[in-house]
């Protein structure tokens, strides 16, 4: 297996993601959620209560779609590609299965971690145009955000690759990753939630980074052992 074709196949998949109308959605209306807080926010001294920082808000609403979308698009576009036969043709060409599927994953990984990057970064924009006074350690507290909402897209991710690896069918992908998929992109907070000690952030992103590794072993097991 060539460098040059694991470039041209990851290429490929970053292309045709990032033109998807997914992908155009989250790159358009996130950002002009964070632009139009400008005007929808209140501004400091028009209110009793001190103004909320627009990156928090970002921080927040990336921290509930990201991971979401992430999943269902890699497994919703696994399951089309095997109905149409996608397969048959490229495991001829001398790329691993496995390759395929890392592919993707590092596509839609990609792809959404910019999308998140780029609202987050107009959050701030929005608050230093409204003269919003961040609060003492709220950047270390955003870039803690940013590393959590990472770690749910990964996850995520390796989650829709194997669902969409074992399952044939649309519906059944998206009900896994709505109701199972979710579920296991919570266990990484599980030692925050529990009080585990001041170290909880990074162990929750070892414990998410063996969940996505873990999950793209399955699906890699599962995918060399499928017939087309």
């Amino acid at each position: 297996m060539s460098v040059s074709a694991v470039r041209m196949m990851l290429g490929d998949e970053l292309v045709g993601f990032a033109k998807s109308k997914v992908m155009v959605v989250l790159w358009v209306v996130l950002p002009l959620l964070a632009a139009l807080g400008y005007f929808l926010l209140p501004t400091p001294g028009t209110g009793e209560q001190p103004p909320v920082p627009m990156v928090t808000m970002m921080a927040l609403l990336l921290s509930s779609l990201a991971g979401t979308i992430a999943a269902v698009m890699i497994g919703v576009d696994i399951v089309g590609e095997k109905s149409r036969n996608v397969y048959d043709i490229l495991i001829i060409r001398p790329i691993a299965r496995t390759t395929i599927l890392w592919s993707k994953f590092i596509a839609v990984f990609l792809c959404v971690t910019i999308a998140c990057l780029i609202s987050l970064g107009l959050g701030i924009t929005v608050d230093l145009i409204r003269g919003v006074a961040l609060p003492d350690g709220l950047a270390v507290e955003t870039l803690k955000s940013l590393g959590s909402v990472i770690a749910v897209i990964a996850i995520s991710s390796s989650v829709g690759v194997f669902f969409g690896v074992i399952s044939n069918s649309i519906l059944v992908v998206v009900i896994l990753i709505l109701y199972v998929g979710q579920n296991l992109a919570i266990v990484p907070m599980l030692p925050a939630y529990l009080n585990l000690g001041d170290d909880w952030y990074w162990i929750m992103l070892v414990i998410s980074a063996v969940i996505s590794l873990g999950m793209m072993f399955l699906a890699g097991l599962s995918f060399r052992r499928t017939e087309f």
